[in-house]
């Protein structure tokens, strides 16, 4: 029997569940930007809850809306602005070449970025340049000339506009201490643009961090952004993402075992669907039942604990180990700081360099000032397994 369940890193599942009101917010963001009211999106949301997915679905429903889109995962490297701005270059000559030269990329089988040299853009209506950050170029004038200048390549190509669909976008930010400003130029040249009539829709991807560190490049990010906050599933849509996959197989949950299922993992989604794909593969029978998970529930857990859970556990070190284990203890969602000095007995000044750590590892976050969060659902359980 085929199991229907697809526990993994961004796997659209058989049934997407509870998305539908964040659907109709993407396409309506792109029908006020086709009519002149610039719309950008930011998914936001702790691990495991789907945001990688939805994503990918944005960029399916760009292409069925008539809309071009280049997408990208980032990562630490491009908190540097020669960095950002190569990769940057890169995708955005590479998109307007597919639109404006599409045959010669036929016939050449490469990317223009391959295929082309640079003086021979222009003459397909291509603006590009190398970014000069050794001379101290402004990273912003950069990337506004860039999606300015090469605007009419889009508009040219009978599409409605250009969708930028970056994930794990937490991890850019603006150091100031090495006066890399990467998101603030980004923000900036987008809104520039996008004031100036060209077409370009930005959608943010991350952890909830990438809220803070937007507010810190920028104060008007609040306007600029529709904010979407991706979590766990209600009971009845929790059911459904447990209930709707085995319609096309021989498989059937009893329903005391899905209640019990939806309890556990707390409606998150990829629990939800680790939890219904190891039922399946370990039941060896189609009608499984609330004993099947009770007769299996330290394997269950096991699984879990080395399949999600222990990795990134063992990025922090001893002492910021010793953190989490503190905020374990606290029964609040939040737990504020002077809590957790008092349980980890350390000096108040040196435990947040080690909260700091486990930001930039996004394994917890900054609810509000003087409040932290774990950014992993359930890692609280799996601490207390500790």
């Amino acid at each position: 029997m085929r199991n229907p369940f697809t526990p993994g890193n961004g796997i659209e599942p058989a049934y997407l569940a509870g998305r539908q009101e964040y659907i109709q917010e993407f396409i309506k963001s792109l029908k006020e930007t086709e009519e002149g009211l610039p719309r950008n999106i930011v998914v936001y949301g702790l691990r495991g809850t789907g945001k990688t997915v939805l994503l990918r679905h944005y960029k399916i429903l760009a292409e069925t809306n008539n809309w071009l889109f280049m997408d990208r995962e980032f990562n630490e490297r491009y908190c540097n602005e020669t960095e950002f701005a190569q990769v940057f270059g890169k995708d955005l000559i590479a998109m307007a070449a597919e639109v404006s030269i599409k045959k010669k990329i036929e016939e050449t089988g490469k990317k223009l970025i391959e295929s082309l040299k640079v003086e021979e853009l222009s003459g397909y209506g291509i603006t590009y340049k190398p970014y000069h950050g050794e001379k101290r170029e402004v990273l912003e004038d950069y990337l506004k000339e860039l999606l300015e200048s090469n605007w009419p390549v889009f508009e040219k190509s009978n599409k409605k506009g250009v969708v930028l669909l970056y994930d794990e976008f937490h991890l850019v930010k603006d150091k100031k201490e090495d006066q890399q400003y990467v998101l603030s130029s980004l923000l900036s040249a987008i809104a520039q643009v996008q004031r100036e009539g060209c077409r370009y829709v930005l959608c943010l991807s991350g952890l909830p961090a990438l809220k803070t560190n937007l507010k810190e490049a920028k104060t008007y990010t609040e306007r600029m952004f529709n904010y979407q906050e991706v979590g766990n599933l209600d009971e009845l849509e929790a059911e459904k993402a447990l209930t709707e996959p085995l319609k096309k197989t021989e498989y059937k949950f009893e329903s005391k075992l899905v209640s019990q299922v939806i309890e556990e993992t707390q409606g998150y989604p990829y629990f939800l669907q680790f939890y219904g794909y190891f039922l399946a593969d370990n039941a060896k029978k189609a009608n499984v039942l609330q004993s099947d998970l009770v007769q299996n529930k330290n394997k269950l857990l096991k699984m879990l604990d080395k399949s999600f859970f222990e990795d990134r556990f063992n990025l922090a070190s001893a002492m910021e180990k010793k953190a989490l284990l503190a905020m374990a203890t606290c029964k609040e969602k939040e737990i504020p700081a002077k809590y957790i000095s008092k349980k980890m007995k350390l000096n108040y000044m040196l435990m947040q360099k080690y909260l700091v750590r486990l930001i930039d590892k996004g394994l917890i976050y900054r609810a509000q000032r003087g409040y932290y969060a774990f950014s992993v659902p359930l890692l609280q359980d799996f601490l207390k397994r500790q």
